[in-house]
């Protein structure tokens, strides 16, 4: 593919992959910032739903309470109720009286009454006299039928009125707690005290209850008469023109409809002058439908809307409430909207309301009512959000489902529309790149045929500059490299010349360092050649040995005399220096040493030797000397410049010093002293040169004598001569490492037995 046709394709890839990925991106982002909106939107209106129902809820059990704190209808089997009472009931439930069908007010069996309390003068009458009451039937149900309630005027109850209906609730309950411990008096007393409060209620609740008929009469009328008004010019002004429809709470069932769950309607709650009607009989069919309401009741709030009717502290009912679920749900899932929306909610049970059957339809299209009816997660739907919450309470599922599809497919076509805009701009783009890469690909060819010249050999080739562009500085830097390369070839040549040449010096200069290294390791041979082969077996003392040199020939040197039958004789010595020198030295002091006498004192073996030596003109050659003679219980010792013999005393633990001033053997002077000293059983004596104490850790501080002595002290305890001298090479070992030692190292270790 020649270059013209990979610079256009190149092109065009370098502008449709990034100009796809940024759509796709927008696309998506944009894609999921809607999605996450519509998300957060639907979960806000379902919580908001879910909020209603738990408003509903306690506002119903709060006035429920309320109108149980009120004077209710007599108990007693038989006994007509006056319209007050009902009134006052729809009173205390205000709006709410609007969720309710109707009230069941169920008495509690009454107990036997408790024998009168007598005076104590009086004698109380014998068991036998008293004859046990017979239980009381249980007796029917009271229903206060609840009438649709108009808008206006509002039910309303003062605060002080709420307040006093709370302290009657709050005593009848502290009454019904504290009556069996209470003295007969408290209990008279708080007793005549709920009625005279009862009394007062029902005062109050009548005058408020006048007051609220008048009104409502009054708006009744006021209502009518502009129904009237209204209709006459409706007809007068539009022809035809039918009344404004009605908004309908639809409620549909996963499972056949179940009968109405409603114990009356309003048709049947009130007579024909509008009075409110309260029953005591009821049919069986009726007590059936009272007990499917009230399960119904109980899947929307979760429980039954019970409240214990108090009267005196005593329990003598049971008040629950019927309510409308139609009316509940249309309050939970609101208004419908012209989006497309579908609020929906489902019980336990598995029953699901919506506000219409078409939004039914459409859960059932989208598969979302098969998961409300059987509990289970909701499906994810393409072009729809869909959110819900569950009443912890109750376990009714709240839920909105929106549909996106429309703003998504705008989505799409902007997305769609973009990619095209793009494309086309990069075709208009293409067109101009043609002759362009025509241009370039000229001046390449013209580089690909220098540079082709150049390959066959022809380090002549100069490519014309035409330009100052980019390839007018590759034509100037193409004949900069055609002129390195013919300069370069000419300095291979004479680089390979002289390579050739430094090799043959190479090869001469292993060949004398092969022969020197053969001498140094001849001379290393015969310096270890002049060390004694194994140490000596004396019978009054345990002898070891360690060297360790810095380089092939060292300058330290250990030797022994021994007499059969007398004294051990040790000499341990230092040449100045390293290598052949320090060998030659070495050297002349083992001949020296090789001639000695035991009967001489050490210190006139080391004056002769020093004379020797100086006789022999060295030069700077020179060499520290120390000559130690060991009897049974003593030892003779003297030295040329050497470090200080050590002696471990086995009785006490101590370490002594043996210390010279006397100058090494080739030197100046030539008047050495000996020292004698007493030796007993299990003593140990260490003589060494100066690279011990000498020796450099890596930071290059010195071990010193001090750190020597300590040394020596720790591996003196060691049971063997042999030990002593490997304790004292280890810690030598951990100062410096494995390295070879920067000075020569020699040990010489004699126990005494």
């Amino acid at each position: 593919m020649k270059v013209r046709t990979q610079l256009v394709l190149a092109c065009f890839l370098l502008s449709i992959v990034p100009l796809s990925g940024i759509v796709l991106y927008s696309y998506q982002s944009s894609r999921k910032a809607l999605e996450t909106a519509y998300h957060r939107e639907a979960a806000r209106l379902a919580r908001q739903m879910d909020r209603r129902l738990a408003t509903i809820r306690n506002e119903l059990e709060q006035r429920l309470a309320e109108v149980s704190a009120l004077p209710l209808p007599n108990m007693k089997q038989g006994e007509t109720t006056p319209e007050a009472v009902v009134d006052n009931v729809l009173l205390a439930l205000g709006e709410s009286a609007n969720l309710i069908d109707s009230i069941e007010l169920q008495p509690v069996a009454a107990a036997a009454p408790a024998p009168r309390a007598q005076p104590r003068s009086e004698a109380p009458e014998p068991p036998e006299a008293a004859e046990a009451p017979e239980p009381p039937e249980p007796p029917e149900p009271v229903i206060i039928e609840i009438p649709d309630v108009p808008k206006l005027p509002r039910y309303r109850m003062s605060d002080a009125q709420r307040d006093e209906i709370r302290e009657l609730s709050r005593m009848n309950r502290e009454f019904a707690a504290n009556a069996a411990t209470m003295p007969p008096e408290q209990r008279h007393a708080l007793a005549e005290e709920l009625r005279t409060r009862q009394q007062k209620v029902d005062v109050q609740m009548r005058e408020e209850q006048t007051r609220f008929n008048q009104e409502l009469q009054e708006a009744l009328r006021l209502r009518e008469e502009r129904r009237k008004a209204l209709e006459e010019e409706r007809r007068a002004k539009i022809a035809g023109a039918g009344a404004p429809k009605k908004e309908v709470v639809h409620i549909v069932h996963a499972a056949p409809p179940a009968p109405p769950v409603v114990v009356t309607t309003p048709a049947t709650t009130t007579s024909a002058d509008g009075a409110v009607k309260v029953r005591r009989q009821l049919t069986p069919e009726e007590k059936a439908l009272l007990k499917e309401h009230e399960k119904r009741i109980a899947l929307l709030f979760g429980r039954k809307l019970n409240i214990p009717v108090r009267k005196e502290g005593e329990v003598v009912a049971q008040l629950s409430a019927q309510v409308k679920p139609e009316a509940v749900i249309r309050r939970v899932l609101g208004t419908a909207t012209d989006d497309g929306e579908l609020a929906f909610a489902a019980d336990r049970e598995g029953h699901i309301y919506t506000r219409t059957p078409d939004d039914r339809a459409s859960l059932d299209r989208l598969g979302i009512a098969d998961a409300l009816a059987h509990d289970q997660p909701l499906p994810r739907v393409d072009n729809w959000i869909v959110s819900s919450s569950k009443d912890p309470q109750s376990g009714l599922r709240i839920g909105v489902a929106r549909p996106v599809g429309d703003n998504l497919y705008e989505l799409r076509n902007a997305a769609a529309l973009n990619f095209t805009a793009g494309i086309a701009l990069i075709l208009i783009a293409l067109v101009g790149i043609v002759p362009v890469a025509n241009h370039i690909t000229r001046d390449v060819k013209m580089v690909t045929v220098g540079a082709e010249r150049i390959a066959a050999g022809d380090l002549t080739t100069r490519l014309p500059v035409k330009s100052k562009n980019e390839f007018g500085q590759l034509a100037t830097a193409f004949n900069k490299m055609a002129h390195d390369l013919s300069h370069n070839h000419q300095t291979i040549l004479q680089q390979e010349r002289i390579a050739k040449e430094q090799e043959m010096q190479q090869r001469l200069l292993e060949l004398e360092y092969g022969r020197k290294s053969v001498e140094l390791e001849d001379a290393r041979s015969f310096q270890l050649s002049m060390l004694p082969k194994e140490v000596p077996d004396h019978p009054s003392f345990e002898v070891a040995a360690f060297i360790r040199t810095a380089t092939e020939v060292g300058g330290d040197y250990y030797d022994f005399h021994l007499v059969p039958g007398g004294p051990l004789t040790v000499a341990v010595g230092d040449a100045t220096g390293h290598g052949a020198k320090a060998g030659t030295m070495v050297t002349v002091v083992k001949t020296l040493f090789a001639g000695y006498d035991a009967s001489i004192a050490p210190s006139r073996f080391l004056a002769a030797s020093a004379e020797k030596i100086k006789r022999m003109e060295l030069g700077r050659m020179a060499m520290s000397f120390l000559v130690a003679r060991f009897e049974p219980k003593q030892l003779t010792i003297a030295a040329a410049g050497m470090p200080p013999a050590l002696i471990h005393r086995a009785s006490s633990g101590t370490v002594e010093e043996i210390a010279f001033s006397a100058t090494p053997l080739g030197t100046l002077g030539t008047d050495y002293h000996e020292q004698i000293a007493q030796l007993a059983s299990g003593d140990t004596v260490l003589l060494l040169t100066d690279g011990f104490p000498e020796l450099l850790d890596a930071s290059g501080q010195q071990l010193g004598y001090a750190a020597v002595t300590q040394a020596f002290a720790d591996a003196a305890t060691a049971e063997s001569a042999e030990e002593v001298i490997a304790r004292i090479n280890a810690t030598a070992r951990r100062w410096h490492g494995e390295q070879p030692p920067n000075d020569d190292v020699t040990f010489v270790v004699v126990r005494v037995a």
